[in-house]
This record gives structure tokens, C-alpha cells and sequence, in this order.
């Protein structure tokens, strides 16, 4: 008679506290709620297998710098940022190259920024600036899978950004090989994204983004931003007044109860992605801190302001909130802004216009106040902090007044667990073309990531077919790794 009564509570339960939760983890429409009663009715939905974490991070790894960051925020500047005006300036190059930006002094001796960075400039100690990562691939969504997975899209420089969609072949995510290889205790989901799918004008969407080959479960977890783009439209994770944990607990244990039975009876081809979704938002209902550090409004307001009121800033913040709370990796991505001629960092034209007023400002104040705000909280120490673009731009100035796509050449920017700060790391030439010296490789750059999350970059990962594959064929780069 109690199961009879828990089975039945279990669908309005589900009903009210998820069914909206995965619509938001999920880019495709889920099932509808006559859709959930009647998989309910044949016996319920399947969950996934519970995440098993590889043989990484063992004392064989004597490197003091392998596994020394618990988490890791990724701040991802869509549309490639320039080199030049940001933290490569070339002062003594010619106008047509160096812009109308004046350099400006950091706290590393003799290194200087853009005019446009000054919070930054003022941060540099905490940094680690990476002047010569190098690739070969021009096009926004390919360029920004290489950069997001350390392996080079199949069809790069070969297509348009049009014909280069995801597929559930694809390399995964930095943050989906965490999930895979150091998911977290106590069933936190490990793997957040916001505030979109970053797409290429805000049509064809990047791949590398999500678990790809690994599977839907170790995709992140959206929070996508409001339509106004002042905040966040957050999942629906508040259960019933009536439901405990331990009554969840229990209703879950029905949910595998019938799950089995669907397994050995039915085999529906929707129904293991759905049961992925069933797991992470059970992840999400039963982790109370994630769930507040959700809840931006609990953060006091001067803090907010200190992170800028833009959405990225405001996503730096959420970022921060929810890495204190247990989440392993964040992605910020740059939130498409248009329709204008330039709508993420992508300034074919009118590059200095933008900077000045849409691009810099806010990535100076958010990027400064999230590194002061880990180390004052004690949390750099073991918090990576990468912030990169898919490539850079030319060194010449087009006649629109902007800069086109250069993969050749990008700057980027390190902090935190296991990277040596307060410098410089790589050179470009006198315009800044090209490396002139220690050239950076995406496949080096994510296994030197992977490194300091305490995963052996040249591990083998099986897909799902059982095929195996390494998770990154790059080579930590030594140089990088400090005290």
C-alpha cells in the first residue's frame, strides 16, 4: 500500500520540481507532461550508470603541480579578442598595426596592457600572460572547438561555420573530462555553463562545447540568460513544501526500481538521454548549496556592482558562487549582444569603438574583481582561472577600421592553482603576427589544464561504442607551471 501511495506521489512530484528544471538542461524540446505520465505508466524512466571516476590523480604523479586545482573557471571571450589591444600592444609598430590604444604599466615589471585594462593592469601579479598560442584554423566554430577541447576540428579550414555543427562524435569538453575523470562527492553536478550555447552569429552553434563522444551526461548544465540580459533564468529546483530529502531519496529509489524493469522490457530510443537529464536534475534538487549559490540575490549588492551589472560580469559572479559551493568547472562564455556589426568580440568593424564601449570595460571589471575576490577568499590558491577567445585578430587594420580573424597569434591570460604568476610567458614579432619565440598549441595549452586538474592528459578514453581514444594528445607545458 506504501509503494502504491509513494508511486503515485512520485509523477506530480516530478512534475512540479523537474519538469521544468529539464527544459533548461536540454537544447531540444523534452517530453511533454503526457509524454512523462505515460513513460510513467509503462514503468517509469530510465537513469543513467552512476559516473565512475578513472585511476587519476594517484601518488605515482610526483609533480607537486598535478591535481593542484580542485576547480576551474573558464572565461571564454567569443568572437576572438585582438591581441594588440588588449594584452599585446606593439607601441612602436606602425599606426596601421598598433592602433590608437597607449599602453599602460602592470604590476610585472616592464609588461604593459592596453589603456583599455587598468583593473587588470592593476591584477597582473596574479597573472600568467600567454602571448604566443598559435593555431591554424579561421573559422569562428571549428577555431573555437580546437580551443575548447585541445584537438583540431576534422573539417577545419576546410568549410564554412555553416557546416560545422556539433555531432555526438565530437572531442569533449574540458569540463566534460573533468565530469568523466573527477566528478565530485556527494552527487554536485560538476560541469555548469552559461549564459548560452555560444553560436556563430548567433546562428550556427560551436561544437566542442558540451560531452560529445563521452555522452549526453557529462554535458554541462545551462543557465541561460534572461531575454533583457540583466540576469538569469534559473531552474525550477524548489520541491514541494510537503517533500523531504529522505522522501526524494525514496522516490528515487523507485524511479531505479522502475527503471530496471523498463530495461528489461522495453528498449526506447529516447529513453536514455531523458534518464541523463533525470540524473542531473536530481543532482541539482538534492545539492543545497548549489541551489543558493544559484540565487544571485543572496549576494550583497555592493558585491554585485563590484562585478559589473553586465551579464558577463554578473555570470563571473555566479561562476565564483557556484565553484564555492563544490561545482569542479564553470564556463563564462560572451554573451551574444547583436543584431550591430560586431556582436560579440568579433570587430571586423569599428574595432576601437567597440572596446571602448561595449567589450573592454566590462571584461577589465569583472576578470580583476573575480581574481581579487578568489584570493581574498583564500580560493586561487586551487581555483584555475583561464581566460581566452577561439583565436586572435590581424595586425593590420582593416578600412572598416577593424581587425579580421588571426589564429596566428592570440594572447591569453592564466591564474591561479599550479600556474607561475606575475609574468609572461611566449613572445610575438614586432607586429604581432606571428610567435617569436615559445609557440603555444591548443592540444599543449588543454593537457597543461588537464595537468593541474589531476588528469594525465595522454589518458585513454572510451567512447561509447567502447572505441578508445586519448583525451589529449598535447604535452603539459612546463613553463607555465609555477609555485
Amino acid at each position: 500500500m506504501m509503494r502504491n501511495m509513494e508511486a503515485a506521489d512520485l509523477r506530480p512530484v516530478l512534475a512540479i520540481a523537474m519538469l521544468h528544471l529539464l527544459s533548461n538542461l536540454t537544447n531540444r524540446p523534452i517530453a511533454t507532461r503526457r509524454d512523462f505520465l505515460r513513460l510513467g505508466a509503462v514503468g517509469g524512466l530510465s537513469l543513467p550508470l552512476l559516473l565512475q571516476a578513472g585511476n587519476v590523480g594517484q601518488a605515482s604523479h610526483a609533480d607537486t603541480h598535478f591535481g593542484r586545482a580542485r576547480r576551474c573557471l573558464l572565461l571564454f571571450l567569443t568572437g576572438g579578442p585582438p591581441q594588440h589591444d588588449t594584452f599585446d600592444p606593439k607601441p612602436l609598430a606602425p599606426a596601421e598595426i598598433r592602433g590608437e590604444l597607449a599602453p599602460i604599466a602592470t604590476r610585472i615589471p616592464g609588461v604593459h596592457f592596453s589603456e583599455l585594462f587598468p583593473r587588470l593592469a592593476r591584477q597582473a601579479d596574479k597573472l600568467c600572460v600567454v602571448r604566443s598560442v598559435t593555431h591554424p584554423d579561421t573559422v569562428h566554430t571549428s577555431a573555437g572547438y580546437t580551443m575548447l577541447t585541445g584537438v583540431a576540428h576534422p573539417l577545419a579550414n576546410t568549410s564554412t561555420a555553416a557546416n560545422i555543427r556539433p555531432t555526438a562524435n565530437d572531442h569533449p569538453h574540458l569540463g566534460s573530462l573533468l565530469a568523466r575523470f573527477r566528478p565530485p562527492t556527494e552527487g554536485t553536478p560538476p560541469f555548469f555553463a552559461l549564459p548560452e550555447i555560444i553560436k556563430d552569429a548567433a546562428v550556427n552553434e560551436f561544437p566542442g562545447l558540451s560531452g560529445g563522444f563521452l555522452g549526453k551526461r557529462f554535458d554541462p548544465i545551462l543557465i541561460e540568460g534572461t531575454a533583457e540580459r540583466d540576469g538569469f533564468r534559473l531552474p525550477e529546483i524548489t520541491l514541494p513544501a510537503d517533500v523531504t530529502g529522505a522522501r526524494l531519496h525514496e522516490r528515487r529509489g523507485l524511479l531505479e526500481r522502475y527503471d530496471r524493469a523498463v530495461r528489461e522490457g522495453e528498449a526506447l530510443a529516447a529513453h536514455g538521454e531523458w534518464s541523463e537529464h533525470c540524473e542531473r536534475a536530481f543532482a541539482l534538487i538534492r545539492s543545497t548549496a548549489v541551489r543558493r549559490a544559484l540565487d544571485l540575490e543572496r549576494e550583497p549588492a555592493p558585491v554585485r556592482a563590484a562585478y559589473g551589472r553586465h551579464l558577463f560580469g554578473q555570470g563571473c559572479l555566479l561562476g565564483r558562487r557556484l565553484l564555492e559551493a563544490g561545482v569542479p568547472l564553470v564556463s563564462v562564455y560572451w554573451h551574444y549582444e547583436g543584431p550591430d556589426d560586431s556582436p560579440v568580440w568579433d570587430t571586423h568593424w569599428n574595432n576601437f569603438i567597440h572596446l571602448r564601449n561595449r567589450l573592454a570595460p566590462p571584461t577589465d571589471q569583472a576578470v580583476a574583481m573575480v581574481l581579487e575576490d578568489l584570493s581574498a577568499r583564500r580560493l586561487l590558491d586551487d581555483t584555475l582561472v583561464l581566460c581566452m577567445g577561439e583565436f586572435g585578430r590581424t595586425p593590420r587594420i582593416n578600412r572598416e577600421r577593424g581587425r579580421d580573424h588571426w589564429p596566428h597569434a592570440q594572447s591569453i591570460l592564466l591564474a591561479g592553482a599550479g600556474i607561475r604568476a606575475g609574468r609572461v610567458y611566449g613572445a610575438t614579432d614586432r607586429i604581432g603576427a606571428y610567435p617569436a619565440h615559445s609557440p603555444v598549441t591548443p592540444p599543449d595549452l588543454i593537457a597543461t589544464f588537464l595537468h593541474l586538474l589531476g588528469i594525465p592528459s595522454g589518458l585513454e578514453v572510451h567512447d561509447r561504442t567502447g572505441q578508445p581514444r586519448l583525451a589529449c594528445t598535447g604535452t603539459p607545458i612546463r613553463g607555465l607551471l609555477g609555485g
